[in-house]
C-alpha cells in the first residue's frame, strides 16, 4: 500500500492529561498581550521546547511517523507589533538545544516533521500590511525548521487565504510573494485545498502550481466539500505531480463531525483512509479531533496484512 506514515497534529492528548497537572506537556504555552515581556515569552518558549522532546520520545516509542509541530512555540515571535529575534530570548541557547535534540530524535527514528500557520497567512491579499504579515510568520515557521534541524521535507502548509473576489488576480499576488520569500524558506512552502465553494480547490490551485511550482496538499476532507468537478482520484493525480520524484507527497484526511456543520472535524476515524495512488508513497496527516488516540485506534483496525508502516 502506496500509504507509508500516518500522522497526528500538534497536541497529544496522552501526555497532556499526565497527572499531576505539572507534569501534564503542551508546547503551545502562551500569555496575555497586555502581559507580555521578553523574559516571560522566553520562559514559555523553553517550556515549549522541552515538552516538544517528550512528545517526540513519546511518538518514537510508540512508532509514529510523521507528526505536526505546533505554531506556537515561540510565542508572539512574528507578532508585528511585540515580535523578536531568537538573541533577544535570555534563554535562547536552551531553546535552541532543546527544539535541536527534539529535531534529532525525529531524525534518529524517521519521524517526518510538518507546520500548518494559521488562516491569516495570506500570501495573496491585496493588503501590503497582511501579506508583510504573512511573510513574518512563514519566516518564524521556518527559523522553527532550521532549529530542528529539517531541511526541505519539512512541510509549513497554508492555504490561499480568500479570493478577494478574482482568482486570477490573487494567484498572481500570491506567486509574487511566493517567489520573494528567501530560499529556505519557499523550499518548505506547500499549499492546500479549501473546504467552501467559493475558495480555492485542486484544480485552482495547479495554476498557481503553475506559476511557481509550489507542491500541493490534497486535504480530502475539503475535496469532499468543493471538489472543482474533480474525483477524488483525479484531484489526487494531479496534486501529487507537484511533488519533485525525490520529495514524499502528504496528504491530510478527517471526516465531518456528526451534528456539526460539515466542515468540522470528528473525534474519531470511522472510514478506512482510501488509497490515492497505486505507485508512489505518500504521508497522511490525521485531523481528528482526538489527535494521537485517533491514530492508534484507527491504526489497530488497519488488517494485519496492510504493508502501512507503523502499523
Amino acid at each position: 500500500m502506496p500509504i507509508r506514515h500516518l500522522g497526528y497534529a500538534c497536541v497529544n492528548m496522552t501526555l497532556g492529561e499526565t497527572k499531576p497537572s505539572s507534569n501534564r506537556v503542551f508546547t503551545d504555552r502562551t500569555l496575555r498581550m497586555d502581559g507580555f515581556s521578553i523574559r516571560r515569552a522566553s520562559e514559555l518558549a523553553l517550556k515549549n521546547a522541552k515538552d516538544l522532546v517528550r512528545v517526540m520520545e513519546w511518538n518514537a516509542a510508540n512508532d509514529i511517523h510523521f507528526f505536526r509541530v505546533g505554531s506556537g512555540v515561540l510565542p508572539f515571535m512574528d507578532h508585528p507589533d511585540l515580535g523578536y529575534g531568537l538573541s533577544e530570548l535570555p534563554d535562547a541557547e536552551a531553546i535552541g538545544f532543546a527544539l535541536g535534540r527534539a529535531g534529532k530524535i525525529a531524525r534518529d527514528n524517521d519521524i517526518r516533521l510538518s507546520m500548518h500557520p494559521g488562516p491569516y497567512t495570506c500570501l495573496g491579499s491585496p493588503l501590503d500590511d497582511v501579506v508583510s504579515k504573512s511573510i513574518k510568520c512563514l519566516l518564524m515557521h521556518s527559523i522553527i525548521g532550521d532549529l530542528l534541524g529539517t531541511d526541505a521535507d519539512f512541510a509549513i502548509n497554508i492555504h490561499m487565504g480568500g479570493t478577494y473576489g478574482d482568482k486570477t488576480s490573487t494567484a498572481r499576488r500570491w506567486i509574487k510573494a511566493y517567489v520573494s520569500l528567501p530560499d529556505p524558506v519557499r523550499c518548505r512552502i506547500t499549499l492546500e485545498n479549501d473546504d467552501k465553494v467559493s475558495m480555492w480547490s485542486i484544480r485552482d490551485l495547479m495554476e498557481v502550481y503553475d506559476g511557481c511550482g509550489v507542491p500541493i496538499v490534497i486535504d480530502t476532507h475539503h475535496h469532499s466539500l468543493h471538489n472543482g468537478g474533480d474525483e477524488l482520484m483525479e484531484a489526487a493525480s494531479m496534486a501529487f505531480s507537484t511533488w519533485s520524484t525525490h520529495r514524499i507527497p502528504k496528504i491530510h484526511y478527517s471526516e465531518s463531525r456528526p451534528d456539526a456543520m460539515p466542515q468540522a472535524h470528528s473525534d474519531w476515524v470511522m472510514k478506512r483512509i482510501p488509497e490515492l495512488c497505486h505507485d508512489r508513497q505518500y504521508d497522511v496527516m490525521i485531523e481528528a479531533k482526538m489527535k494521537e488516540k485517533a491514530l492508534m485506534r484507527y491504526r489497530s483496525t488497519v488488517p494485519a496484512s496492510s504493508s502501512l508502516q507503523g502499523v
